[in-house]
Order: C-alpha cells, then structure tokens, then sequence
C-alpha cells in the first residue's frame, strides 16, 4: 500500500492499474474474505432480527403481511449493507487501482454488482422463509418484480455517500478509539439511511398510489379497452414503470459520483492513506477492551468532536476538492497524540 501512495504521489510512473471486472472482483470477495463483507453479513442478521420481531412480537400487533415482512427485513439489511459499496471499504485495494489509474465509475459499478448479487440473493431467500412462515404463496406472482428491485435504491445511495463523505473502513475496536473519526463515520452512515427512505418512498409509494389512480380512472370510463385491465395496470407499473425509474436513479447516483470521484482522486489516495495509518497506529486490544474503554473516550469527546465538526462544516462551505481537509486533520491530530501517549510511556519505563 505504502508503494502504491508513495507512487500516485510522486508522479512517478504508475504501475499498471489492476483489471476490475465482475468474474474477477467475486474471485477476489469469496477468496479474501474482507472485512466489509463480514459486515454486510451482520447487516443481513440485523434485517433478519427486525423480520423476526415484528412476526413475533410479544408487545404489539404481530405483522403477518409477507410483502410487508419482506420489505421491512431487506431494506434494514440493504440501507447498512449498501456502505459496502464505497471506494474506500477496501483501502489498500481502492488505493492499488486508484494509484495506477483505475476508473472510479468502473470500481464502483463492479462494485454495484457484487452488492446487488448478494443483496438480491438475500432478499428472494428472505422471501423463500417468509413462505415458509406464513404458508402463503399466492402474492409471489404479482409481486416479484418489487422484491428484485428492492437493493437498487440503497446501492444508489451507497455511491454518493462513497463520495461525498468517503470514510475508509476501519475495524469496530478501533472506530471505537479513534473518535475524531466519528463526526465523518454518522454522517457516512445516516446518509444512506436517509436516502434510502426517500428513495423507497418514491420507488414504491408513488408508484402503487399512481397504480391506484389508474384503476380508480379506468372503472370510470364508460368505454373501457378490453386490454385495460387491473393486471395489465399492475404489470405495466411493477415490471415497466417502476424497474425503469430504479435504474435511472441509480445511473443518476453512479454518474454523479463518477464524476465527483474523477475530480477528487488524489485526495482520495491521501485520505485513505492517513486513515489506514491511524488504523495501524491504534492499540491493539479486543473489542470489548475497546467497549470497556468508552468512557474514558467519551469524556473527550465533546470538544474534539465540536472542533472536528466545526472544521467540516468550514470546509464543506468552501469547496469540492477541499470537503475532507478537517478530517484530515482530525487523523493527523489522533496520531499525534496516540504518538505522544507511547513516548511518554516508553520513557516513563525507561525511568
């Protein structure tokens, strides 16, 4: 990793950037195993959990609707799962292709492709369960299209947060310690969430109300066409109209993060590289040692937190390619303080 920032940084002559393809990029997920994927999974448990506690919950009415169980169990697996998209999930890796010219468009619509094979396979086996719950099949026919199409809104989501507030991946035992990170790591994560709701707003609410308009209009009509028909309105807004309106915003997404990414490149490379120092400079202790630690932790937090957020904020005023200098100077801060806590205990060992 340090070659290939010392490369993009220096000028020298890139090495060659790496192929990014679908075939090669699932090879590399299934062999590597990396940490993101090991969250998406957790995301997956955590929509699982939601499922199962509306289906029994012991405290108010128990959802039996499967379309509503489905829904609700993917989308809080998708909205979280979605951060696995970003440029930076994988910094060594982004930093490898983006060093040697890699395009950000392809990476992350390589990207956009490995989620969607994973996040759709998890929405159709959730579906499977449901059925097997509920003993109800009768509404898969009229309603598969919706449970393809769920992933597309929170991938879509994934690339402008990947963008506009890149926070490279960082294990949960360190986050935990590095809190002038956790300014950035909120915004990078309440983005998504809330673009996913607005997005399953206008990708299913609209669309069935616009459905129900059309019905409503067609049992008026005095002469209506025999191919008018409530399956064919149905059809026509689940598998046209809807499928189509999915893939614009997600194109729209990817484009303007494409371009976005295009402009921020080196920044980019630097970033990842400041946050994989601090990553390596963090002590290493278990994550519940980190838990554990919070406290301590949480009692600074209220000035550098203020200082960090105030820092941002100044720099997202300002401009494009300067919107992450106050978390850079946030890592360099952290480092230098984890850096000044071993020297004085180092000397005071010494003594």
């Amino acid at each position: 990793m340090t070659e290939a920032v010392t490369t993009a940084l220096s000028g020298s002559a890139p090495l060659p950037a790496p192929k990014v393809t679908l075939p090669r990029e699932l090879i590399r997920v299934l062999r590597v195993w990396p940490d993101w994927l090991f969250g998406m999974l957790a995301s997956m448990g955590l929509g699982l959990a939601t499922g199962a506690f509306l289906y029994w919950a012991p405290f108010s009415g128990r959802v039996r609707d499967p379309l509503t169980l489905i829904v609700t169990i993917v989308l809080t697996a998708a909205a979280d799962a979605s951060l696995t998209n970003q440029l930076a999930a994988e910094p060594e890796w982004a930093i490898k292709v983006l060093s040697a010219g890699g395009d950000p468009a392809r990476m992350l619509r390589v990207r956009n492709q490995v989620l969607y094979i994973f996040e759709a396979g998890f929405a159709f086996g959730v579906a499977g369960l449901v059925i097997l719950l509920t003993k109800d099949h009768h509404w898969v026919k009229h309603n598969w299209p919706i449970i393809a199409e769920l992933p597309l809104a929170p991938i879509a989501a994934g690339n402008l947060a990947s963008v506009l507030f890149p926070c490279p991946f960082m294990r949960l035992r360190h986050r935990l310690q590095a809190t002038t990170t956790w300014p950035r790591w909120g915004a990078y994560i309440g983005i998504p969430f809330a673009l996913t709701s607005l997005g399953t707003a206008t990708v299913m609410g609209f669309p069935a109300w616009m459905e129900q308009q059309v019905k409503h209009s067609a049992a008026r009509m005095h002469h209506r066409p025999g191919w008018l028909t409530a399956d064919n309105i149905h059809y026509a807004t689940w598998l046209i109209a809807v499928p189509v309106l999915n893939l614009l915003i997600w194109a729209l997404a990817l484009k303007t993060a494409d371009s976005l990414a295009h402009l921020r490149r080196r920044h980019l490379v630097v970033l990842m590289q400041k946050h994989t120092e601090l990553a390596q400079d963090m002590d290493d202790i278990s994550l519940w040692q980190a838990v554990k630690a919070l406290p301590a932790n949480l009692r600074t937090i209220p000035s550098e937190v203020y200082e960090v957020a105030t820092v941002e904020i100044e720099e997202v005023r300002k401009v494009g390619g300067h919107i992450d200098r106050g978390l850079e100077h946030a890592l360099a801060r952290q480092a230098a303080k984890i850096r000044a806590k071993r020297a004085a205990e180092q000397s005071t060992g010494t003594a």
